[in-house]
């Protein structure tokens, strides 16, 4: 939610105002301003804060400036963070103690990263911004285990000296190096049964509509993603509650019988919704093609999404057409865990499969990266989700609204009996429920973006050949390069399931790692 360049040698020197920001000696903060923001800058004796917060829809825009706040005041403003139910960030600059912490909210839907260096310390929400054009060196453990598909979810990054903030945490930067405290766990109390007479697909809905009702939503400056898909129906719906007929709708239209199916289901929400719909050809924005970001150094993160050639395409004519707020329907798929016992009983995989194109002692390398990230009401890969295109958004003038990524709505989810909360049945009979008709609960042919991808794999074979052979990645011992190249080389659209997967996901990170 910020852009900072901070040395330690400054954090005694004056604050200065500029604009979206402050100074202190050379260094500079710079907040996100956006219409669907506020931010508070607290100047004390001792600590500065500036803490930047989602609006609500009676909150005024721009920045409090409050000089001279107390030590108490200062507590007081942190204090109440905890209590928040939107996303927020706090820096806060202990001039005393020469030390800098950044704290996340648990619902964090911008990451900023962090890169320290010897009396210096920046912060930014755009990594490629951050990370410029040297070289920077790769943390192989990590790569192996995103290879692998393991989640390394934490602080600490594929990047050697790059953090980032996470779901609850806080960064400590001191001269010393950078530091992270992570949140207490959280002990789900496990589902419970229904109140008899409750309507319970009723009160799904109206949760997901008040948590969009909060905000300062302008149907004229606001889109939603619209893939076909149950999670954006939801939150489509839901924002054509709040902000009445004329919202812009944005989504991908796929090609097959897949994108039949895809194509009525988005129509039927369109006419229920009232929308002004973007659609755009996944067909013409295939993967890793010469005009792609993945062919540029350090542009498209290893754990970004899958297409973001398509939605390059697609903010460009959101943001030409006067669109500020994208809402999304990211992290809906996980919302709906199992708890110990169920996951067996719906035949869950407890563990991974072997990949590939790893030995079997790079696999248990990868194993051994596995994220550990304290439990929460939200899962890792809802902050994943979010945090996919996050950088891709705010650089579009975009901010995005995942209702899914909410406490409240996660707890209320959490606890429905296990029979609502498998195959997501509560959204597909609060869909039912609200179009009038079951697209959703019968012959539901859900979109993929596969084979797109494959075929962007096939088109740019040449290109993804010649830029294994130079990548580190092709290197390394653990790493079966021989294999890799002979997917490369045979019939993509005959890879099994395991095989493309793991290629896409080496692809991604010899992109990001490739030379100049």
């Amino acid at each position: 939610m910020l852009h900072a360049d901070l040395a330690f040698d400054d954090l005694a020197a004056p604050l200065g105002l500029v604009e979206g920001g402050f100074s202190i000696g050379r260094s500079r903060v710079l907040l996100v301003q956006h219409r669907m923001l506020r931010a508070v800058l607290l100047e004390g004796a001792e600590r500065i804060v500036a803490i930047v917060l989602e609006r609500f829809a009676d909150d005024p825009e721009g920045i409090e400036h409050v000089v001279g706040a107390t030590e108490g005041l200062i507590q007081e403003h942190l204090d109440e963070l905890e209590d928040y139910p939107l996303d927020f960030a706090a820096l806060t600059i202990d001039r005393r103690r020469r030390a800098i912490r950044y704290t996340a909210s648990p619902t964090i839907s911008i990451p900023v990263y962090c890169l320290a260096t010897e009396g210096r310390v920046r912060f930014d929400w755009d990594y490629a911004r951050l990370l410029g054009t040297s070289p920077h060196e790769m943390v192989w453990d990590y790569a192996l285990a995103q290879i692998a598909g393991i989640s390394t979810y934490g602080p600490a990054t594929i990047l050697s000296g790059l953090y980032r903030a996470t779901a609850g945490a806080t960064l400590v930067v001191t001269t010393a190096g950078v530091d992270a405290v992570l949140p207490e766990p959280v002990r789900h109390d496990g589902p419970r049964e229904t109140p008899h007479g409750v309507d319970v697909e009723a009160l799904f809905r109206e949760t997901v509509i008040s948590i969009l009702d909060a905000r300062p939503l302008d149907p004229r400056r606001t889109a939603v993603e619209l893939s076909g898909g149950m999670d954006s129906a939801l939150t489509a719906l839901a924002t054509a509650h709040v902000t009445g007929a004329g919202a812009m709708s944005m989504g991908a239209q796929f090609d097959g019988a897949m994108g039949e199916a895809q194509r009525a289901r988005r129509l039927l929400l369109c006419r229920a919704g009232g929308f002004a719909d973007l659609s755009l050809p996944a067909e013409r924005y295939a993967p890793f093609a010469p005009r792609s970001l993945r062919r540029r150094r350090y542009q498209v993160w290893p754990e970004d999404e899958n297409y973001p050639e398509i939605f390059e395409a697609a903010f460009h004519m959101l943001r030409a057409a006067g669109i500020d707020t994208l809402v999304s329907g990211f992290g809906g798929d996980e919302l709906y865990f199992a708890y110990r016992g169920e996951a067996e009983e719906a035949g869950v995989a407890a563990e991974p499969p072997s990949c590939p194109f790893l030995t079997a002692r790079g696999m248990a390398t990868a194993l051994s990266a596995r994220s550990t990230y304290p439990s929460a009401w939200l899962q890792q890969t809802c902050w994943q989700s979010a945090a996919s295109q996050s950088q891709r958004v705010l650089r579009y003038g975009l901010w995005p609204v995942y209702p899914y990524l909410n406490v409240a709505l996660a707890r209320f989810v959490s606890r429905l009996p296990a029979t609502l909360r498998r195959d997501r049945r509560i959204l597909r009979r609060t869909l039912t429920q609200w179009l009038g008709e079951p697209a959703f609960e019968t012959a539901y042919v859900k979109e993929s973006f596969d084979p797109v991808a494959r075929r962007g794999i096939a088109e740019n074979r040449a290109y993804l050949q010649q830029l294994v052979k130079q990548s580190p990645l092709s290197r390394h011992g653990d790493i079966n390069t021989a294999a890799i190249l002979a997917a490369l080389a045979g019939d993509i659209d005959r890879l099994d399931r395991a095989s493309y997967n793991a290629l896409f996901r080496f692809l991604k990170i010899a992109c990001f790692f490739q030379s100049d």
